[in-house]
């Protein structure tokens, strides 16, 4: 997708009180806002980037099958993302998949 980094702005928390709050709840805290600063999403054109992959069943797949099938899949999406991010408005933006 394109756009949807704009949606929302992260909070950085420089002195840590966020992170000693998730470390006491146990849990994960992040701070966002959008429009009005609020958690509503602010409006910005979203785009979407499809790479379609034909892939053949097998009931056994090795691990070479599966890392050749996940990286036709993943450098196809990277590549139809660079071609296609001029288009959408972001040609400085990079593709980062984790």
């Amino acid at each position: 997708f394109f756009g949807t980094t704009d949606m929302l702005t992260v909070v950085q928390d420089p002195f840590g009180i966020m992170e000693w709050a998730s470390r006491k709840m146990q849990a994960g805290m992040m701070g966002f806002y959008g429009r009005w600063g609020m958690p509503v999403p602010r409006r910005i054109p979203v785009s979407l980037c499809v790479a379609p992959y034909k892939c053949q069943k097998m009931d056994n797949p090795t691990k070479e099958d599966v890392e050749m099938v996940h990286n036709a899949v993943y450098g196809g999406l990277n590549k139809i993302y660079n071609e296609q991010k001029i288009y959408a408005g972001y040609p400085d933006r990079t593709l980062h998949i984790s």
